[in-house]
């Protein structure tokens, strides 16, 4: 709920998710950490008493308020700016929520005997699971997102007043003047906690967790970031600890070892060429190596957890190795890697954790059967990494990788025109004939024949000087159509984007209009504008940001197009760029149409022999002369004709899920 409500201050994109994330396991780690600290004090009573200030501190910040996100502004590490929002934000409360499922199992082992208080562990997640597949399928779809706030905060008093409940419980079946639980059979057998087992701990929760994040993140690149895709793989990492925790017996060690080395070539072949498959087929398929890579990390944190008396403990090393994983997937893989490698990272961790504890053991024929088995297996994977990774770079010019996402721009030359393109995820985000001579034609979606080429071109036929904005900048590609003495204001939020399109593309620096390009997000940007300077009166404002095929939803709700409006001069056009593998956006468009009151055009540019990129694009204006043109006549149709649905969003409600290809 939270990281839907910062989305649209921060791009709009997937890594919005991934920075919720690491606040998730920092403050998990922190509340372990108070719960172990809070378990070595002298008696139960005086934990209680701890734990009760807590709750009533929790309770007194509702309900959740998140009133400074609207003046948030963004700096260079948005990472950083997004933690501290959510410790301003949410810290306390979540702080109290993450410190109270280990201290009750602690307190329970004090007063039940026969209670096996780790298949608490297994409850507690599978209501954790129950509620990420609630929110985006019922509460996302159905709730306004201050209702949901108010929502959450009434669950909160209630969690916290049920929480008084058990102490009051704990207090009166356990001894005031004791620390120790109580100890079962198995839990003796279990003691004797080594630097050996919270190493092995913590290395396989970390490993969980970077698996978790970059899932998520290559599962992203090519489809939107929406919380329903955003939950599917942590409800499946919660699943495996579910499993496992429930009932040691669902770790058979050699039938998931086994699966796992089919799984990782699966894998290999997703981060590779994943692009190739369905949206369906990609999520399927990530969420399988993703739960079996888990099972066999879990699993093994399951076989060997330890006797009550050191829950807290364990519980404190499962949360430093997650905080850590999540750290290495979300701050240090963007510094040191151009792609999302960590994804072949944590296949290799598994691969390397699982030799490592056979190893170790040596106890029979299986177990070494299970080492050459793993160790096959990691090598026929890195083998084909390097051979795969080899081909598919040959042609890289240039690669980066930010919080924004991954470009590279490639020189394909082995096609009847070679081009240089821009690659955002997986998708091209425009290219440039590698063989122009003076100043290049545009390729690709801004090709002269598409409906915003056909647009700028009518612009320009009816004088210069004119205004232009572009809401995202690709190539810059839409910079050849400028005239002398007009203006093309792009909007740009990925630093590394325009650096490429000014260091590697010629549209920029041939175009006979004056170009300005402005860093920052689109919305926040125009709105600071009309702020400060007034309307900017454009002559035309052409949307045309997503993130690979990922549409931020924040640049097609109500408050958006009336922002759109107040920039836009009195006949001014209004551009939208819906090309999208994933989306049909034209449900959203006719919900623009009702909402302006403008009339409406949808262009479909089919492939050719030429280009085999096919364009969608839509236009609103009240503009007669363009409408009556004879080629918007003979290339575009009124929107109603293909889209008889009608979607309106806005900032406090939107769904993707309404508008999916499946």
């Amino acid at each position: 709920m939270v990281a839907k409500i910062i989305l649209p201050y921060f791009g709009g994109g997937s890594a919005v998710w991934t920075a919720c994330m690491l606040f998730y396991q920092s403050l998990l780690l922190v509340g372990y950490l108070y719960s172990f600290c809070i378990s070595k004090l002298k008696t139960v009573y005086q934990q209680l008493a701890v734990h009760s200030v807590l709750l009533v501190v929790g309770m007194a910040l509702m309900p959740l308020s998140l009133e400074s996100i609207a003046t948030t502004e963004i700096s260079t590490q948005p990472f950083f700016d997004i933690f501290t929002l959510l410790l301003l934000g949410i810290g306390a409360p979540y702080f109290v929520l993450s410190a109270t499922s280990p201290l009750l199992q602690y307190w329970l082992s004090h007063s039940v005997k026969s209670v096996q208080v780790y298949r608490l562990y297994s409850v507690s997640n599978v209501a954790a699971m129950m509620a990420l597949f609630c929110y985006p399928l019922i509460i996302e779809y159905n709730l306004a997102l201050s209702m949901q706030v108010w929502m959450w905060s009434g669950l909160y008093i209630a969690f916290s007043l049920f929480n008084f409940y058990c102490l009051y419980q704990v207090y009166r079946n356990t001894d005031k003047k004791t620390t120790e639980p109580v100890q079962t059979a198995q839990s003796k057998l279990a003691s004797g906690v080594n630097i050996i087992r919270c190493i092995k701990w913590f290395l396989l929760s970390a490993t969980g967790v970077i698996l978790l994040v970059s899932t998520t993140n290559n599962l992203t690149i090519n489809v939107p970031p929406i919380p329903f895709l955003w939950t599917l793989p942590l409800a499946l990492y919660l699943l495996t600890y579910i499993l496992c925790f429930f009932d040691e017996r669902v770790y058979l060690k050699w039938y998931w070892n086994l699966m796992f080395s089919v799984v990782s070539l699966v894998a290999l072949f997703l981060f590779s060429i994943g692009s190739q498959f369905a949206i369906t087929e990609q999520i399927c398929l990530y969420l399988v190596v993703l739960f079996v890579a888990c099972i066999i990390c879990h699993g093994e944190i399951a076989k060997s957890k330890p006797g009550n008396e050191d829950m807290t403990l364990f519980y404190l090393i499962l949360a430093a190795g997650g905080c850590v994983g999540s750290v290495f997937a979300s701050i240090l893989a963007t510094e040191l890697f151009t792609q999302y490698y960590e994804y072949i990272v944590g296949i290799c961790l598994v691969f390397v954790l699982s030799i490592a504890m056979e190893w170790q053991k040596q106890q029979g024929k299986v177990e070494r059967k299970l080492v050459y088995l793993n160790v096959v297996g990691c090598l026929v994977f890195v083998s084909l990494f390097y051979l795969m990774q080899s081909q598919f770079n040959k042609y890289n010019v240039y690669e980066s990788r930010n919080f924004f996402g991954i470009i590279q721009v490639k020189d394909i030359v082995n096609i009847d025109n070679p081009q240089r393109r821009l690659i955002d995820g997986y998708t091209s985000h425009g290219a440039q004939a590698l063989a122009h001579q003076g100043k290049p034609m545009p390729l690709s979606y801004y090709r002269p024949e598409t409906g915003v080429g056909v647009m700028l071109n009518l612009m320009a036929n009816n004088g210069s000087g004119n205004k232009v904005g572009i809401i995202g900048l690709g190539v810059g590609a839409l910079a050849y159509y400028g005239q002398a003495q007009d203006e093309f204001v792009f909007y740009e939020i990925n630093p590394d984007v325009e650096y490429v399109a000014k260091r590697y593309f010629n549209y920029l620096t041939t175009s006979a209009a004056t170009i300005d390009v402005r860093s920052g997000d689109a919305r926040v940007s125009l709105a600071n504008d009309y702020h400060q300077n007034g309307a900017h009166g454009f002559d035309m404002l052409i949307v045309d940001a997503f993130s690979s095929d990922s549409i931020p939803q924040h640049l097609l709700t109500r408050e958006a197009l009336a922002l759109y409006e107040q920039h836009l001069a009195a006949d001014g056009v209004l551009v939208f760029h819906i090309s999208n593998s994933y989306l049909d956006l034209r449900a959203i468009m006719s919900g623009i149409e009702a909402q302006s009151g403008l009339q409406s055009r949808y262009f479909k540019t089919s492939d050719s022999a030429t280009d085999t990129d096919q364009a969608e694009w839509v236009i609103f204006t009240s503009n007669m002369r363009y409408l009556a043109d004879p080629q918007v006549v003979s290339k575009s149709v009124p929107l109603r004709e293909v889209s008889q649905n009608v979607i309106q969003w806005s900032d406090n409600h939107s769904s993707l899920l309404s508008v999916i290809k499946l």
